[in-house]
């Protein structure tokens, strides 16, 4: 810790955010909101106002705002927010109308607005600061990120909505809380096993402005710490505010919306979901209640991030370092950066939670810019954990099932006491091949695809190239098995177990809440289902796969995965780790000290510049145009490495100290409109990526 910390002492704690915030410009009327401004002709005398319209394109430098009239026929019809039709070289493309003003007698002349397809304020003046916002801290462009932040227009929706709408009826007043029915009769968690809990909820319900990491004691019989996760909701809809929940997964959305809906107290408002599994037009109307009929709780997945709500007063993010909360399209931003500029700009509280930590989180907690939420160690009832020493397929005591004689064991002494849980590396049946040495997957060292073995040649299937194989990394020269995916290992343990139901779960074919009774459930990460009392125990197996992928990301993945997967174990139940965990991890998660793992790992990151210690960004493209980018580049005292060949095309990587990064990104965005306007060839900038 000492190692990092002088990087971030003596700066400005709110240094995480480098984007400068604009001040929350007042809300207008239900009414204004709804209808477009009648404004009398008058306004404008004998000239056409100019509108600065978001075009939906990806041509960079045309993304961030071109300025059009709009001509008499349309006034009273366009305002900021509109949705409008206009031309871009002969072709009409959808945008946004950002805001207006009178027209200047020396601008050049104009292209008019060609049509206007929503009179509406469909995008309010938080959302654009908010999009904005995300596309300078991203390096992006304002049009991409709007068209991520706003679900495709629905006409037939929006038409049966407004003709329902009533603005009077959507307003409701904020409703003084009874007891929680979660809670009757019980001593409160959030009180009794945390040493900042009671401030915290004195905090939301007096709507004072509160950042915090939270880790989370687990609730085994639940999905997730629901309940923990409800009293906080509860207390800041105690105010009149609104409350923003988000989930990595919509599974897990659906779940707590149904505990909500059961558990809530008395005089809570009805949750409104908003994720993936909405269809278009789900979506598009869940938008629009949204922005116009200001629901007070809204539970969704990562896109839900920008659900315009009013008078936000808590945004809570569960799971914040689950790599679903990664946007996969440019600008490729990261949830909970999304959320802390929200928070900030809304001046919201805002809670990241999870049963394990992140550096990122701990990052946010060293800065000073969040506080921690943690229970005591002696309020932490967990189970215990074993990393047997020699847990492995070369075992001679192998079983039937391909587990060893000690993972057998383990597994014939949690059924004594209930339901156990095997999480299973991967989806499917058999795996491919691995270095026997170092478990390291066996490539093709031409294409890279998948190989298989056949009469001791290496085959690959992608390219049908056959070689000798020698592991790049090890040097060793045979093979074994991959992972098995959780089918496999279910067929396994029904021959091993004649007598023990077995079942399967994984993201295509999920399972309700397991009784108490004796079964073995073979899930993938992610998709393992809670049981009634918890598990009795829980198997992890190929706990060290990840560690093999020599990723940034899987150190902290790995822990994450352990930690939710022992949450759903019964206190005084047991873990067991197979595969080579790692002697660091094992110990991180057998004693639950991530917080000072988190720490660890930021000091090592410190040393060789990886976010979140250093601003970085990757450039990728054809080679001649990573050339040109450089020569017209000017980066603020930053590192350059490349260009770098990656497959078919070429990578640079540009890396600056921490308190640089708005200049760096604010360079890569006028690089992009360069290269844009130029015409260079396609470019993808990716800021502070998950993974290099």
């Amino acid at each position: 810790m000492t190692d990092i910390m002088p990087r971030w002492s003596g700066t400005d704690p709110l240094a995480v955010i480098r984007s400068r915030v604009q001040k929350e410009a007042p809300a207008g009327t239900q009414q204004e909101l709804m209808a477009a401004p009648k404004q009398p002709h008058g306004k404008w005398e004998n000239k056409d106002p100019i509108a600065r319209v978001i075009p939906d394109v990806s041509v960079f430098h045309l993304a961030n705002g071109l300025d059009y009239t709009v001509p008499a026929r349309l006034i009273g019809k366009v305002q900021s927010g509109s949705l409008v039709s206009v031309k871009i070289a002969g072709k009409l493309v959808h945008g946004w109308v950002r805001d207006l003003r009178e027209a200047e007698p020396t601008r050049q002349r104009l292209r008019p607005i060609s049509r206007v397809l929503s009179p509406h304020a469909l995008v309010s003046e938080n959302s654009f600061t908010l999009t904005e916002q995300v596309a300078r801290r991203y390096a992006g462009n304002f049009s991409a990120v709007l068209h991520q932040a706003i679900p495709p227009r629905r006409a037939n929706i929006e038409k049966s909505f407004f003709e329902s709408f009533s603005p009077d009826s959507s307003v409701t007043p904020a409703a003084k809380l009874g007891e929680c029915s979660w809670e009757a009769g019980a001593a409160d968690p959030l009180i009794a096993s945390y040493p900042a809990g009671k401030g915290l909820l004195d905090s939301l319900a007096q709507a004072h402005a509160s950042r915090v990491v939270w880790q989370s004691l687990p609730e085994a019989d639940l999905p997730a710490p629901f309940s923990q996760i409800s009293q906080l909701i509860s207390s800041s809809l105690s105010t009149s505010g609104s409350v923003l929940c988000l989930f990595p997964t919509s599974k897990l959305a659906k779940d707590f919306a149904a505990y909500w809906s059961e558990h809530a107290p008395d005089g809570a408002p009805s949750a409104l979901e908003y994720h993936s599994e909405l269809g278009a037009n789900a979506r598009y109307r869940t938008f629009l209640e949204c922005r116009f009929n200001h629901p007070r709780l809204v539970i969704g997945t990562r896109s839900a991030i920008f659900a315009p709500l009013e008078k936000l007063s808590l945004l809570l993010i569960w799971d914040e370092a689950a790599e679903t909360y990664q946007e996969k399209t440019a600008p490729y931003w990261h949830t909970r950066q999304v959320a802390m500029l929200r928070s900030r700009a809304e001046k919201a509280s805002l809670i990241l939670g999870s049963f394990s930590r992140s550096p990122q989180a701990q990052a946010l907690i060293m800065s000073t810019w969040a506080r921690e939420l943690a229970p005591e160690k002696q309020q932490m009832p967990l189970p215990k954990v074993f990393t047997p020493e020699y847990e492995n397929r070369d075992d001679p005591s192998l079983g039937q099932s391909g587990l060893s004689s000690t993972a057998l064991q383990f597994l014939r002494r949690g059924l004594s006491n209930g339901p156990v849980l095997i999480q299973a590396p991967r989806k499917g049946g058999r795996g491919g091949l691995s270095c026997a040495s170092c478990l390291a997957p066996v490539r093709c060292p031409q294409c890279l695809g998948h190989v298989e073995q056949l009469r001791g040649k290496f085959i690959c299937h992608n390219c049908g190239h056959h070689f000798q194989f020698s592991c790049p990394r090890c040097g060793g020269k045979t093979t074994r098995a991959s992972v098995r995916g959780h089918q496999q290992i279910g067929t396994e343990l029904a021959a091993a177990f004649p007598r023990v139901p077995v079942f399967n779960c994984d993201a295509d074919n999920s399972l309700p809440l397991i009784s108490a009774k004796p079964a073995l459930i073979v899930a993938t990460a992610e998709q393992e289902p809670a049981a009634s009392g918890g598990y009795a125990a829980a198997l992890i197996l190929d706990a060290g796969m990840l560690l093999s992928l020599d990723r940034i990301w899987a150190a902290e993945e790995a822990l994450r995965r352990w930690a939710n997967t022992a949450a759903k174990v019964t206190p005084g139940g047991q873990v067991m780790l197979t595969g080579d965990p790692g002697q660091r991890l094992a110990d991180t998660f057998k004693q639950r000290t991530f917080s000072d793992w988190a720490s660890q790992e930021l000091a090592e990151r410190a040393e060789v510049g990886i976010p979140p210690t250093a601003a970085l960004a990757v450039i990728r493209g054809h080679e001649d145009t990573l050339r040109r980018f450089l020569a017209e580049s000017s980066f603020p005292d930053a590192q350059v490495i490349g260009p770098v060949r990656e497959g078919e095309h070429f990578h640079l990587l540009v890396r600056s100290r921490l308190d640089l990064g708005e200049q760096l990104r604010n360079e890569l965005r006028r690089l992009q409109g360069v290269a844009s306007r130029k015409k260079w060839g396609q470019i993808q900038v990716q800021v502070d990526p998950q993974d290099l």
